[in-house]
This record gives C-alpha cells, sequence and structure tokens, in this order.
C-alpha cells in the first residue's frame, strides 16, 4: 500500500486522521495488512460480546452490593456504564469501519468514522474522568473519615456522574468544530487525569505507611490496656475493608493506563509521522487494547469484590435453571 493517497481516497479524521481504503487502494496492500486487518475485526467481534454480556450483569449486580459505600459504589456503577456503552456502540461502529475498509467501501467508512471518533472519546473520557473521580473518593474517605459520609453524599456523586458524561459528550463533539480546541482538550484531559489519579493514590499509600507505624507505635506504648485494644481492633477492622475498596480502585486505574499508554504512543507517532502502513496497522491493534479494557473490567470486579463474584454467580445460575 502506497503511503501517498490520493484526496479522493483519504479522509481526515478530526481525531489523527485515519484513512479510509477504496477498493483500488484495498488491491495494492499487501496480504499482511489485510490478515492484520481480520485479526483486529475477529478480536473486536470477541470484546463486544465480552463487554455486552459482562458490564450488563455487573450494572445489575453493583445495585446490591452494599459493601462499597453509595457515592463510591455510584462512581463504580458510572465507570460500568461506560463499559457498557463501548461494547454496545463504540465497538460496533469500529467493527463496521474495519469491515468497510477490507470490502474497500469508501463511502461506508466514510459515513461511520465521524460517529465512532466522538462516542469513542467521549467514552473513553468518561472511563478515564471517573477513574481519577474513584482515586479522588477513596483519598476523601481517608482524610475525612468519620465525616466522609456526610460530605460525599449519594446525591453529589450522581452530580459528579452527570457532570462527568456531559463533558465527555461535549468534549467528543468539540472534533467536529474545532480540531485545535480538541487537540488541547485531549492532551489536557488524559494528563490531568492521570495524573490526579497517581498524586491520590500516592498521597493515599504514604497517609497509610504514617498510620501504620503510629498504630503499632501506640499499641507498644499501650499494650496493657484492654480498651485500647478494643478501639485498635475495630480500627483495623475498618482499614482492612478501605484496602479492599482501594485495592479495586487502583487495580481499576492501572489496568486502564496499561491499555491507554499504547493508544496514546500510537496516536503520537501518527501526528509526527503521518498515517504509514505500520502506524495504521499499530493504531488498530492500540484502539484494540484500548476496547479491551472494558472487556477485562467485570473480570477484574468478580476477582477483588466478592459481592459482585457471588451476585454474578447467583444471576447466572438463575438464567440456567430458568432455560431448563
Amino acid at each position: 500500500m502506497s503511503n501517498n493517497f490520493s484526496n479522493s481516497s483519504v479522509i481526515v479524521l478530526p481525531v489523527y486522521g485515519e484513512e479510509c481504503l477504496d477498493r483500488e487502494r484495498l488491491l495494492e496492500s499487501s496480504s499482511v495488512f489485510v490478515f492484520a486487518l481480520v485479526l483486529v475485526l475477529t478480536v473486536n467481534i470477541f470484546l463486544l460480546l465480552v463487554a455486552v454480556v459482562g458490564n450488563a450483569l455487573v450494572m445489575r449486580v453493583f445495585q446490591r452490593v452494599v459493601s462499597i459505600h453509595p457515592s463510591s459504589r455510584a462512581l463504580f456503577y458510572s465507570l460500568a456504564a461506560s463499559d457498557l456503552c463501548v461494547g454496545s456502540i463504540v465497538q460496533p461502529l469500529n467493527i463496521v469501519f474495519l469491515i468497510s475498509n477490507l470490502t474497500g467501501n469508501i463511502t461506508l467508512c466514510r459515513g461511520v468514522m465521524p460517529y465512532r471518533e466522538v462516542l469513542g472519546f467521549a467514552m473513553c473520557g468518561v472511563s478515564l474522568l471517573t477513574a481519577s473521580e474513584i482515586s479522588l473518593d477513596r483519598l476523601f474517605a481517608l482524610r475525612l473519615r468519620l465525616s466522609y459520609r456526610r460530605v460525599v453524599s449519594l446525591g453529589r456523586a450522581r452530580l459528579v456522574v452527570v457532570i462527568t458524561w456531559f463533558v465527555s459528550l461535549i468534549s467528543g463533539l468539540t472534533s467536529l468544530w474545532n480540531r485545535e480546541a480538541f487537540n488541547v482538550l485531549q492532551i489536557v484531559g488524559v494528563f490531568l487525569s492521570i495524573t490526579v489519579s497517581t498524586v491520590s493514590y500516592s498521597w493515599i499509600h504514604h497517609n497509610l505507611r504514617q498510620r501504620a507505624k503510629n498504630v503499632h507505635a501506640h499499641r507498644q506504648t499501650e499494650r496493657w490496656s484492654e480498651p485500647c485494644q478494643s478501639v485498635s481492633e475495630a480500627s483495623s477492622f475498618s482499614r482492612m475493608r478501605y484496602k479492599k475498596t482501594l485495592s479495586t480502585a487502583q487495580w481499576v486505574y492501572f489496568v486502564l493506563l496499561l491499555c491507554s499508554l499504547p493508544y496514546m504512543i500510537v496516536a503520537a507517532l501518527w501526528t509526527v509521522l503521518g498515517g504509514n502502513r505500520e502506524i495504521i496497522i499499530g493504531h488498530a491493534f492500540a484502539l484494540t487494547l484500548l476496547y479491551f479494557n472494558s472487556a477485562f473490567n467485570p473480570l477484574l470486579y468478580c476477582l477483588k469484590i466478592a459481592e459482585v463474584r457471588y451476585g454474578i454467580k447467583g444471576l447466572l445460575r438463575s438464567g440456567v435453571s430458568c432455560n431448563k
């Protein structure tokens, strides 16, 4: 495939200038290039099914999880909802885009690209912002302690969720109005989300280490006092519960970061070097890895949250029994 496409066969996307192939350019492509697109298409179909089924089950089960504070649960629910939208809306558009390139249907490709890019960025924006909001929620829970439930109420958490979705959708639509403004929003948004999450978790771990040292010193000096032991045990139980939720939040953040970074790297290379054949394939695989995050999160919730695991098992058992 030639790197120099004619204007009739090239579409500059609002995001990274991805190209649509007509039949002539498709015939000029190598078999490796076509095989890579077929492989990406197959993987995306599988991830679509996993993301839709997994996140639909998780969203239903999250409504009955009592081990997580309602405000925190609202944020996790929003994250699962964005993952469900990726599987049910964004990935079908991406699959149509891949099929249109494999068949050389440039008209279909041109028609589906704006929707795929706008909605894809919006849903990924919701995921990044929500992950950073969950990190702040865990930080507030540690710092506020007894006043946490009063300050971080369910109503305020829901308001944050609504604002997050609204801002992400508007940011995605900006790509259709102003390319420069969209690029700025994209860079600033990703940088701020990663920075907020990283600083929050670093601060949390620093505070936990300091409190662990203080508790240890207190136990050494007050070992003889029985009431102090009971207070310490209650505090230890609360700390254990907090650490379980913190562990889930950190894994969500880590996996999201791991799946997002390759896409950001390829996007930067595309901006600098242009859309040659290798970068096009790299972009397709990096985008698939980004969508993999939406399919993997339900498994992560099952591994880290016992109530979600048992709830999904119960739903699957009841579904099987109903089919008998």
